[in-house]
């Protein structure tokens, strides 16, 4: 047989121990043509396998030992083979490197001068990742004689192709690409054995066009360099092409087609062992996630990745992370800790000799500069980085640090100055097509016309911030939005506040309606899809995973609570069931991060929405065609500290600003939830000085976001509330005017923006079925079930009570129901409201639950702790039950804003059910509800009606959306 079938029939052998048998059996076919094939195998292995690029060596070794070194080139490739595997498989760059030597040396002693020289090709790629520039440069110039002389063509090429990576590393953008280049035409003259060459040079040729703005050209190397590579079966090396096609993409804004890329590309490198390559695209993704302004994350995730680079000695990658980790730093306002970090970050490229780098580093010091006002500091520094980067002609860093120094001339009213900078930046941005930097150019010359008093200017400046920003919001995944507009809102708000100014006001709702709400609002006018669901084969194991981890999590918080449950001491104090519960705790806490963390990896690979221009552009649903005769719409919106109120009518639209102080608001709001906690706590018969002070501190509020509206509203008898930021924990229906509660004189309702008004009503149910469930929580609450029954009698529909209120029997009956009753307890989950829900028979509906459904219901009543609080995300977005409710399909919610009490509850919402029955709107029957607790509370509670009357037992229950019939 020849060499290469004795290869296969080797390898073919099930395991190393076999493998080794045959050889020792087949010592007379031992030769020189038999390790070269082996040698060949394990480099394509190399890309596609790296376990068996290691036994492969272990081979090696074995047939060295077996001829005594004889055969002393088996020996030389195996050190070789395990090399090349620790260092592009493992990262392991000093082992590699040491082996690199020994193989040398075995070269050398044998008087083989173009191997010893083969040899170093892949120590030179070692030494660049170590940052050892210098020593790979020398090295690589001689050996590139030596290889050139002996015509040994493939290592000559591969030899030029690591030095261009090394000039990379460098900055050196465009010596690197000069040396792809001809390290490309050399590969593609040698045809067929050339083309696993050419395709890993086209892999890098798009990292140095991406670097010098040549995107187009580096999106098409990276194609080309996949269908090369995927088609020769180099699986490793095709993922690595697809992660430079994904920092491209970032680069570019298409968030989601990045973090998509950089997600598959990752499992492909874990699959095969390669934790440094897997690590490296997590370094990718915290550029991603700085953009999402997920910073928890990225400090998170850098700090491991400076830990692993770190161990391994790749230092400049580390520094890599060490920057972003800094940047998040920045954005959480923890200066000093930024700039401890950047300086720990330039000292590794100073030592490095990487002088862009070193700029780059001093870019972000620049930013921190600014951030303590030391903008003259900043500036300096700002126009020394401009000055590096045009230097190694770095086009997209260039007009980064042009706006870094653009944003502190304008803090020193260098106008002129930052009008420049500004110009040639935004100049980078559209020339390169960056929609980045355009955004930001845009945004700070709109700051800047405005100053100097030219209102069109500034409105036309960040109209097209506006613009920019929304294309990069709809490439991204939904739930990826919110954070996105946090840091962004202030374009809004400057449009608004100049609209206003102009006296243009429907253009002015439109803005503050472009920034509210916007990820509910896309999810209600696309129909978008959150849904655990497998759309390709390849996610069905994250489907599984994902499965298999909520039951893991249910679980646990079933251990959870009955730990609690148990109360004996131990010795220091403390119950075994407590440090068990803190245990289960912690454990629940990180399934539900990783729960968190594989729902968004999936809502990614299936946001084939992201891809599609025409789902990009924010839509605003006028109010106005929705809006009935007695029926007034009070939209509040922050702008810049102060608040302003839209109240729009069918055919009109005023704005009033208020003089209130948001911070005061705030304080008086948390008071009043201090005056609530401590309802629970006092005695029947001791409430009213409680309800005094819920009066009065309900009075001073009204004074505050209320009172200036009311020469505006004689006419109408009906109140759609749309609260802004803190505002949405405030029960405006509440409020106290000195005489009665505005629910004495309105009907108020609450809607998340204006724009959903329209979806809210057009998701008017048309079937007749209902539901009521009642679960007391093993008897901690009595009256959920009796309450559940009654709802049941007045509607006439099943109830689900006890036993039979479990997650699957409401999940089959939910999707049917024009009404659905949910009498339970509620937990409200501030540090993840995904996991935020109610407690049925056999575990938990959460918010996740609820984006998994479909439902046709006109009224949703979560009977139930604090199901209306929400984590306000950016853009005003609230997280929480209401808008996965919303979202599913329900056209109306009626949620708590705060704990409620079992018993008034109970009464209160069969008084809601009963004036429905009676044929009262949904708006009408939860007023008249409330207000027979304040005008009639002896029919409910007889002589206990002052205990009662604290709004602490009747006000928590709000309305949003549809208020009109169920």
């Amino acid at each position: 047989m020849n060499a290469e079938e004795f290869v296969e029939r080797l390898l073919s052998h099930p395991d190393i121990a076999a493998q080794r048998g045959f050889l020792e059996e087949h010592q007379s076919f031992l030769d020189n043509e038999v390790v070269f094939k082996l040698k060949e195998k394990a480099d394509h292995f190399l890309r596609a396998n790296i376990h068996l690029s290691f036994e492969i060596a272990e081979l090696l070794y074995y047939i060295g030992e077996l001829t005594y070194n004889s055969l002393f080139r088996a020996t030389a490739l195996g050190l070789l083979v395990e090399a090349n595997a620790r260092s592009i498989g493992l990262g392991e760059y000093e082992r590699a490197i040491t082996l690199y030597d020994e193989a040398a040396e075995i070269y050398r002693l044998n008087g083989c001068i173009a191997e010893q020289a083969r040899s170093r090709v892949g120590k030179v790629n070692a030494l660049s990742y170590l940052g050892r520039f210098a020593e790979a440069l020398e090295i690589g110039q001689g050996t590139l004689l030596i290889l050139e002389a002996h015509g040994q063509w493939l290592p000559l090429m591969t030899m030029i192709m690591n030095l261009g990576i090394m000039h990379g590393r460098q900055g050196k953008d465009v010596e690197s690409l000069a040396m792809f280049d001809r390290a490309g035409e050399l590969y593609k003259q040698l045809g067929t054995e050339g083309k696993t060459g050419w395709g890993l040079i086209q892999q890098n040729r798009a990292v140095a066009l991406r670097n010098l703005g040549r995107f187009d050209d580096s999106i098409k190397a990276s194609h080309l360099s996949r269908e090369v590579l995927n088609e020769l079966g180099e699986n490793v090396e095709a993922a690595r092409a697809q992660q430079g096609l994904a920092v491209t993409y970032l680069v570019l804004g298409r968030f989601n087609e990045a973090l998509e890329m950089l997600g598959r590309a990752r499992d492909i490198f874990l699959e095969d062992g390669r934790l440094p390559d897997a690590m490296a695209v997590e370094l990718y993704t915290t550029d991603c996630l700085l953009e999402l302004r997920r910073f928890s994350e990225v400090i998170e995730k850098s700090r491991y990745i400076r830990g692993l680079f770190a161990e391994i000695g790749t230092r400049q990658v580390e520094a890599l992370a060490i920057i972003n980790e800094a940047v998040a730093y920045t954005e959480l306002h923890q200066y000093d800790e930024a700039l401890a970090s950047l300086s720990d970050a330039r000292r590794i490229f100073e030592q490095a000799g990487n002088t862009v780098r070193a700029a780059a580093t001093d870019l972000e010091r620049s930013a921190v500069f600014l951030c303590l006002n030391e903008y003259s500091n900043g500036l300096a520094l700002a126009q020394e980085c401009v000055t590096v980067f045009e230097t190694y002609h770095l086009p997209i860093e260039k007009a980064q640090a042009l706006i870094v120094a653009a944003r502190a001339a304008l803090a020193l009213k260098q106008y002129q100055q930052t009008h420049e900078f500004l110009k040639e930046a935004l100049q980078v941005g559209e020339t390169l097509n960056i929609p980045i930097v355009r955004y930001q150019s845009h945004s700070l010359l709109g700051t800047l016309a405005h100053r100097q008093g030219d209102i069109e200017e500034a409105k036309m400046q960040f109209d097209w911030a506006i613009q920019e920003v929304e294309q990069l919001r709809g490439r991204l995944m939904v739930e990826f939005r919110v954070g996105y507009l946090e840091n962004k809102e202030v374009l809004y708000q400057n449009m608004v506040d100049l609209c206003i100014e102009q006296g243009q006001l429907l253009q002015g709702l439109e803005f503050a309606e472009r920034a509210k709400s916007r990820a509910l609002l896309d999810l209600l006018a696309y129909r978008l899809d959150l849904t655990i669901q497998a759309r390709d084969a390849k996610d069905v194991p994250l489907v599984e995973e994902l499965t298999r981890l909520r039951a893991a999590r249910d679980l646990l918080y079933r251990r959870w609570e009955s730990y609690a449950e148990s109360g004996e001491k131990n010795e220091r104090g403390w119950s075994s069931s407590q440090s068990q519960r803190q245990k289960s705790q912690q454990d629940m806490l990180v399934l539900e991060k990783q729960i968190t963390d594989l729902w968004h990896r999936l809502l990614i690979h299936n946001a084939g929405y992201a891809r599609d221009a025409a789902l990009w552009t924010v839509r605003t649903e006028s109010a106005q065609p929705h809006l009935i005769k007695d029926t007034l719409l009070v939209e509040y919106y922050e702008v810049h500290e102060k608040l302003i109120v839209f109240l729009l009518t069918a055919n009109d639209i005023q704005v009033v600003e208020l003089a209130a102080d948001l911070s005061q608001i705030q304080d008086l709001i948390e008071r009043f939830r201090l005056n609530l906690r401590a309802v629970s706590q006092i005695p029947t018969g001791h409430l009213a000085p409680l309800t005094s002070n819920a009066q009065a501190l309900l009075l001073r509020l009204y004074h505050l976001v209320f009172a200036p509206l009311e020469n505006h509203l004689s006419d109408y008898s009906k109140l759609m509330i749309v609260p802004h930021g803190p505002l949405h924990y405030l029960p405006f229906h509440a409020l106290y005017d000195g005489k009665g509660y505005l629910l004495e004189r309105y009907e108020i309702s609450y809607l998340p923006n204006a724009s959903s008004l329209r979806y809210c009503q057009e998701a008017r149910s048309s079937t007749s079925h209902s539901l009521s469930l009642g679960y007391s929580s093993g008897g901690r609450l009595p009256h959920a079930v009796k309450e559940a029954q009654q709802i049941a009698a007045l509607l006439d529909c099943p109830v689900l009570n006890e036993d039979r209120a479990t997650l699957a029997e409401f999940y089959r009956m939910a999707p049917e129901c024009r009404t659905i009753h949910l009498a339970a307890h509620g937990d409200f989950r501030a540090d993840n409201p995904l996991f935020s829900g109610l407690r049925l028979a056999d575990g938990w509906l959460t918010t996740m639950d609820i984006f998994n459904l479909h439902l046709k219901a006109s009224l949703v009543t979560l009977s139930a702790c604090q199901t209306g609080r929400n984590v306000i995300g950016g853009g005003d977005e609230l997280l929480g039950l209401m808008r996965a409710f919303l979202s599913a399909g329900a056209a109306s919610v009626a949620l708590t804003l705060w704990a409620v009490e079992d018993h008034s509850t109970a009464r209160l919402m069969e008084a809601f059910y009963r004036k429905m029955a009676e044929g009262h709107t949904k708006g009408e029957a939860l007023r008249n509800a409330q207000l027979q607790f304040l005008r009639q509370p002896g029919e409910f509670w007889g002589k206990q009606s002052e205990y009662y009357a604290h709004p602490y037992f009747w006000a928590p229950f709000f309305l949003v959306g549809d208020a009109g019939p169920v």
